[in-house]
């Protein structure tokens, strides 16, 4: 028996170091390039946190590891993959004595200036790695390096490349839409800038002239966009407010172009954007968006939808004044909105029609609607 025992705890003894040997290869992300300089590189933290925070590339590959395999499309229709490893941001945020919790808003900034900006919904709804390898590179090419964004189930213009500075925010204004502009008759007066962008030379409007007619701007709030196909994004409005642009003409206009905003992280054919209280809306690329109703044979956007897309708030309790860009002005309730439409005609304008058995007068060019 005692043999036998013998035997027995050899042969269990065995079957452990065997399976010890068979764990689980580490993670690609968690070696080391070897290169002191490449792992010295730092990511810093800075924004709502008292002190400016920072953690090196050598000390991320110390943090828990995942890999995920990426597939994301960006706004020129292309398709790109790849496999990512490196740690999960809220791992990094741990790291550095950060709650992810605390913030309502995170901006990142990559060493090329481009910037995007993860609201409360991502932050919660999907998991975030800043990829240290790719495609089992662990020294990142110079136009990925030090990390890369990756949020799966995001577009392109999320997925941020050389990140190196991530901005928090605690508050973010709330949003209270008082004023919907029609964009081309806001920019009337505007002196189109030939914007060459990526080959192509196209008229491009500086956002900051445009903010510059709105009513009352905060700089600390969102500045929102979304396109016609329903894609949303939102930046920091001091992020905005330089050498920013919103192409008009060419290919895929409406779209927001600027120096660090390479082709393909773009929002292209934007239906409508937004500050803290106004917006501007483009009624052909809106009609994609929500679809367009008919009045007397004539299509275009139902006003009350529109203001519903945009999110303006409690519009059947609200009075609201329409005014033309020749001055003309109808007060209507905001239950009327239903009754009335804006259409885009061949000549470049936005009249307002209304249902038959309406008694409000059309306005010839709309320029804006109003809460009052």
């Amino acid at each position: 028996m005692t043999k036998k025992r013998a035997c027995f705890f050899i042969i269990c003894c065995l079957f452990c170091f065997i399976l010890a040997g068979c764990g689980e290869k580490p993670v690609v992300s968690s070696q080391s390039s070897g290169n002191p300089e490449y792992e010295n590189q730092k990511i810093t933290f800075e924004g709502e946190i008292g002190e400016t925070k920072e953690i090196s590339v050598a000390e991320m590959r110390q943090l828990p590891q995942k890999e995920i395999q990426c597939s994301f499309q960006r706004t020129t229709g292309m398709v790109e993959s790849f496999k990512a490893a490196g740690p999960t941001f809220n791992d990094v945020l741990v790291q550095v004595g950060i709650d992810v919790q605390d913030f309502k808003g995170i901006g990142f900034i990559a060493k090329d200036g481009y910037y995007c900006l993860v609201t409360p919904e991502i932050i919660e709804n999907r998991e975030m790695i800043l990829a240290l390898a790719v495609d089992g590179e662990v020294e990142l090419p110079e136009n990925l390096r030090p990390a890369r964004l990756c949020i799966p189930e995001e577009f392109g213009p999320y997925w941020v490349r050389m990140v190196d500075k991530v901005v928090l925010y605690k508050e973010i204004p709330k949003k209270d839409i008082t004023s919907v502009w029609i964009f081309k008759n806001l920019a009337e007066g505007i002196e189109p800038y030939a914007y060459e962008y990526y080959g192509s030379k196209d008229d491009a409007i500086e956002l900051a002239q445009i903010l510059a007619r709105f009513d009352n701007v905060n700089n600390k709030a969102f500045f929102t966009m979304k396109s016609a196909d329903g894609f949303i994004k939102n930046e920091a409005l001091n992020m905005v407010s330089k050498r920013y642009y919103i192409k008009v003409g060419g290919k895929d206009a409406p779209m927001n172009i600027a120096p660090n905003i390479k082709l393909g992280m773009n929002v292209k054919h934007i239906a409508w954007f937004s500050t803290n209280a106004d917006a501007a809306v483009f009624p052909e690329e809106m009609g994609v968006l929500i679809g367009e109703k008919e009045i007397n044979g004539v299509k275009g956007i139902e006003l009350s939808e529109m203001l519903e897309e945009i999110r303006v708030k409690d519009i059947e309790e609200k009075q609201f004044e329409l005014v033309g860009v020749n001055g003309e002005s109808v007060r209507v309730s905001g239950e009327d909105l239903s009754r009335g439409m804006v259409t885009a005609k061949v000549d470049g304008t936005y009249p307002v029609v209304w249902r038959e058995g309406t008694e409000f007068p059309p306005i010839s060019n709309l320029l804006r609607i109003r809460s009052i």
